[in-house]
């Protein structure tokens, strides 16, 4: 397996994945879960647990330099009601990306007198997360 350095990556978004997506400008960096449900089926008489396997889902968080003058800084707004697709690059150079469809859930803002403003986005994913290689 080949090391990554997080210094190229990029999140790109779109309104779908067969669109145009636009990259997000002045990301720090991201972060993207990727979980699944564990069911329990234990019952009477059994003498360990056990478990099936359940849905999948996904979460995640973008840190962001604030920039009000971005085209695109509006479209992570939790009052926009659309469902993005996004893709999340760990290098530009090639390897695997993450991409899925998400509905934004919160920002949260932080200002600080010695750094600069940023952003924080949250959101929840809406069906599979898909790792492709790039």
């Amino acid at each position: 397996m080949a090391v990554v350095s997080g210094e190229t990556g990029t999140v790109k978004y779109g309104t779908d994945s067969g669109g145009a997506s636009t990259a997000v400008a002045n990301v720090r960096s991201w972060t993207v879960d990727h979980t699944k449900d564990v069911l329990e089926s234990t019952k009477m008489g059994d003498s360990s647990r056990f478990y099936i396997s359940g849905l999948h889902s996904f979460t995640g968080t973008m840190e962001v330099i604030y920039d009000s003058s971005e085209s695109g800084a509006t479209v992570f707004d939790p009052a926009n009601d659309a469902t993005l697709h996004v893709e999340f690059f760990p290098t530009t150079t090639g390897g695997q990306k993450y991409e899925g469809d998400v509905i934004v859930t919160s920002v949260s803002r932080t200002a600080s007198f010695d750094d600069l403003v940023t952003a924080t986005v949250s959101f929840t994913g809406t069906g599979p997360l898909i790792e492709a290689s790039v």
